[in-house]
C-alpha cells in the first residue's frame, strides 16, 4: 500500500537524504574501522559513479558507527572503483570487491555478504539511501537487545520519491505493509512461511531486500538454500524476490521496529519494463537484454516451484509469480522471445501439481488462452512477413 505521509514526518526524511545527496557529513562522525561491526552494509555499483557519494554519506552519517560499508564494483567501466578507493582513504570501514566480470545483482549481495564481517547485514540499492540517521542503531538495538533474544531480521519501513529533471522531489510516498498491531510483535516459524506462503505480508512485511537487517547466520541459510549453482550465475531480474523469498522460508524470527529508514528512488522513465520489454513492429526491440531477462525469469519461477512443491500452502504465490507475467507490458515481449515454450510449461507444471485445486486450473487455463492470444496472431504475422525488407 502506497501512503502519502504528513509534511511534519516527511520533512526529517527529505532533510537527511537532501543533506547526504550534497556530499554533507554530520558531526561527531569518526571514521575507525571496527573488528567486529554490529552492521555491514551491502551495495552493489554497477557505473554508479554519480551515486556513489550520497549512499555511502547516508550510511556513514548513522549514529551507529560500528559499521562495515561493503562496495561490491561489479566490473564498471566507469570511475566507480577509483571514487571508491579514494573514499576508502579516508574512511578504511569501506571495503571494495571487485568482479572481473558483471555477476549480476544476488550474486553481489550474497557473495557481498559472505564475505562481510558484520553480525548483521543489510542491502542498499547504489542509487537509494538510508533516510533516517538513527535506524541502524534502533534496528540493531531491536534485534539483540529489546526482546531478549537475537532475532534473524529487523524489518523497517520504505518511504521514496521521484525525482524531477530540476532536483525537485514529487510524489513522496510511504510503502505500507505491515498491521500496526504487529509493530515490535516477534514472528516466527511456521507463521513467517505460511503467510508469506498465503501474500499475507501485513505479517511478514514487504518483499522488498533493502528493508531490513539480517543476522549473518540467516544469510549463510538463505545462500545454501537457494544454491551457489543459482545465485552464482548473472541474474539480473527479479533476484531480488528470489532472495527475499528464500529468507521468509528459512528465518527464525522476524520483527516490524514500525520505523522509516529506507529511501526508495523511483525512476519510471528507466525501468526494467519501460526499456527493455519493448516490442517494435512485430519484433523485439532489444533482443538481447529481453531474452536475458527474462530467462533469469524462467529460471528463478522454476527454482522457487521446487522449493514449495510439497508445500499445499504455497498455491497463492505459486499462481502469483505466474500470472504476474500476463500482463500488458510483459506478454508482447515474452510472446517473441525465445522464452516462451519454457514459460507455458510452467503453468502446464502449476496446472498439474498435485495440490492445485479446480479453481485454479481454471485460472491457469484462462491465463494460458490470453497468453496464445499474443503468441497466435496469422493477421499480423503474415502482414509482418509480407512486408519485411
Amino acid at each position: 500500500t502506497y501512503l502519502k505521509m504528513e509534511p511534519q514526518y516527511e520533512g526529517p526524511l527529505k532533510y537527511y537524504v537532501t543533506l547526504c545527496k550534497k556530499g554533507i557529513l554530520l558531526p561527531g562522525r569518526k571514521f575507525e574501522v571496527c573488528p567486529h561491526p554490529k552492521i555491514s552494509a551491502i551495495i552493489p555499483m554497477y557505473n554508479e559513479e554519480k551515486n556513489i557519494l550520497s549512499i555511502i554519506r547516508s550510511v556513514q552519517n548513522q549514529t551507529l558507527q560500528d559499521i562495515e560499508i561493503v562496495c561490491v564494483n561489479d566490473n564498471s567501466n566507469d570511475k566507480t572503483l577509483e571514487i571508491l578507493e579514494s573514499m576508502q582513504k579516508i574512511d578504511p570501514r569501506i571495503t571494495i570487491i571487485t568482479n572481473t566480470t558483471n555477476r549480476g545483482v544476488i550474486y553481489n549481495r550474497i557473495f557481498g555478504a559472505l564475505h562481510s564481517k558484520g553480525e548483521y547485514v543489510t542491502f542498499l540499492d547504489a542509487d537509494d539511501a538510508i533516510c533516517n540517521f538513527e535506524i541502524f542503531q534502533k534496528a540493531y538495538n531491536n534485534a539483540t537487545k529489546d526482546y531478549g533474544e537475537k532475532l534473524d531480521i529487523v524489518h523497517y519501513q520504505t518511504c521514496g520519491c521521484k525525482y524531477l529533471e530540476n532536483g525537485e522531489m514529487d510524489n513522496f510516498y510511504l510503502f505500507f505493509t505491515f498491521n500496526l498491531f504487529n509493530f515490535n510483535k516477534v514472528i516466527k516459524q511456521p507463521e513467517i512461511r505460511d503467510n508469506y506462503m498465503q501474500k499475507k505480508k501485513h505479517v511478514t512485511g514487504s518483499g522488498f531486500v533493502f528493508d531490513k537487517i539480517y543476522s549473518r547466520e540467516l544469510m549463510k541459510r538463505i545462500a545454501d538454500y537457494i544454491g551457489p549453482h543459482i545465485w552464482n550465475q548473472n541474474l539480473i531480474f527479479v533476484d531480488d524476490f528470489l532472495l527475499a523469498f528464500a529468507a521468509m522460508r528459512v528465518t527464525n524470527s522476524i520483527v516490524n521496529s514500525g520505523q522509516v529508514g529506507y529511501w526508495h528512488f523511483m525512476d519510471t522513465e528507466t525501468s526494467t519494463t519501460s526499456n527493455v520489454f519493448e516490442i517494435e513492429g512485430y519484433q523485439l526491440k532489444h533482443p538481447d537484454k529481453t531474452n536475458k531477462k527474462l530467462g533469469d525469469y524462467m529460471i528463478i519461477l522454476e527454482r522457487i516451484l521446487e522449493f514449495t512443491d510439497e508445500d499445499k500452502e504455497s498455491l497463492e504465490i505459486r499462481e502469483d509469480i505466474l500470472s504476474n507475467l500476463v500482463q500488458d507490458q510483459y506478454l508482447p515481449s515474452i510472446a517473441r522471445s525465445v522464452h516462451f515454450d519454457k514459460f507455458l510449461s510452467l503453468f502446464q507444471k502449476l496446472y498439474h501439481w498435485k495440490y492445485v485445486t479446480p479453481e485454479c486450473q481454471k485460472r491457469i487455463k484462462g491465463y494460458v488462452e490470453f497468453c496464445l492470444r499474443y503468441y497466435i496472431d496469422p493477421e499480423k504475422k503474415v502482414k509482418y512477413i509480407i512486408e519485411a525488407k
